[in-house]
């Protein structure tokens, strides 16, 4: 069996479904623990420099990306749940390292992909959800 126990200063009848409420609200938490866990491996783990300045902009350049992986995750990929779900790592090896070239002809913006990458159809379809989402 396992017995797992709640310890809370939240008073009753705040949260509907007391112990089901208490829950859900433990495992949105859980959610952003992992974004700052995946954040931790973009870059915010360690400042690169000495000065406050140049340790804001990284900051602010680190929080920037982990907010584009989590939105092209939430729009770009959301009937691959293996893409969406996926550590940043994997990610980064999935869909940021394919070989590709964003070319213009004809007043039109075309996505090219190396064909023999496995994710390549998945990584075109959510360009595609990306650019009508933002057009």
């Amino acid at each position: 069996h396992r017995i797992t126990a709640f310890l809370t200063n939240t008073p009753l009848g705040v949260v509907p479904g007391q112990a089901a409420g208490l829950e859900l609200r433990h495992r949105q938490h859980a959610r952003v623990e992992d974004r700052i866990r995946q954040a931790k491996a973009t870059g915010l783990r360690n400042f690169p420099c000495f000065g406050w300045a140049e340790n804001n902009a990284w900051l602010e350049v680190v929080l920037t990306a982990t907010d584009l992986v989590a939105w092209t995750k939430l729009i770009g990929f959301a009937d691959q749940p293996d893409l969406a779900r996926c550590e940043i790592a994997t990610f980064r090896y999935r869909v940021l390292h394919v070989a590709a070239r964003l070319t213009r002809s004809s007043r039109q913006l075309h996505l090219r992909l190396d064909k023999t990458w496995r994710w390549a159809t998945s990584i075109a379809n959510a360009f595609h959800r990306l650019r009508a989402a933002f057009a």
